[in-house]
């Protein structure tokens, strides 16, 4: 099993061009009350409205790629662009502590032979890193239903023009677990 991933990615492929996804992208968001966003090519992004975002809240962004039987569709579900800057900080924090907390442990380990810095620091600095990561995996799990809507709307616009995953089985048939 595939542990969970802090931005989930995932490709479709469309039988449309890249520019007949946007445009259907574009009516979408248009048309919807449920979701905003914009389209400029090669890019299109789906976001939660103003008045049901939080901080946790999601946003799907596209890439749009022509290829010989369609287009390619890579979609990411990211927090917004403060949030993850703010993730990505508090993980420099924690790695250069990682860093400080060893490098200090291996000076005392050559000049005195006992380094207790790195005995207790090291846990330390592994438990926030656990903390930061189950916090990601709380996010996601307090923006499920939004995530829903967001992927909703996406297969919504391209309803009718065959999007698929990418690396999809070509049957229907349900996967019992075990096998592959």
């Amino acid at each position: 099993m595939q542990s969970p991933r802090i931005r989930p990615r995932f490709e479709l492929l469309i039988d449309l061009s890249a520019e007949q996804t946007l445009r259907l992208i574009e009516a979408r968001i248009e048309a919807s009350t449920a979701i905003r966003g914009w389209v400029a090519e090669p890019y299109a992004e789906l976001r939660v409205p103003e008045r049901d975002r939080y901080s946790w809240s999601p946003r799907l962004s596209l890439h749009v790629e022509d290829t010989a039987g369609g287009t390619n569709l890579l979609c990411r579900l990211q927090p917004e662009p403060d949030v993850w800057t703010a993730y990505m900080a508090l993980w420099g924090v924690v790695a250069v502590a990682g860093l400080g907390v060893t490098m200090y442990g291996l000076s005392q380990w050559v000049v005195s032979g006992m380094p207790w810095v790195m005995l207790v620091g090291l846990p330390i600095v592994a438990a926030a890193g656990g903390l930061l990561y189950l916090a990601a995996l709380v996010g996601q799990r307090r923006c499920a239903a939004q995530t829903w809507l967001l992927e909703r709307e996406l297969q919504a616009a391209l309803d009718g023009h065959g999007p698929r995953l990418v690396g999809e089985p070509l049957d229907d048939l349900p996967r019992a677990r075990g096998f592959r």
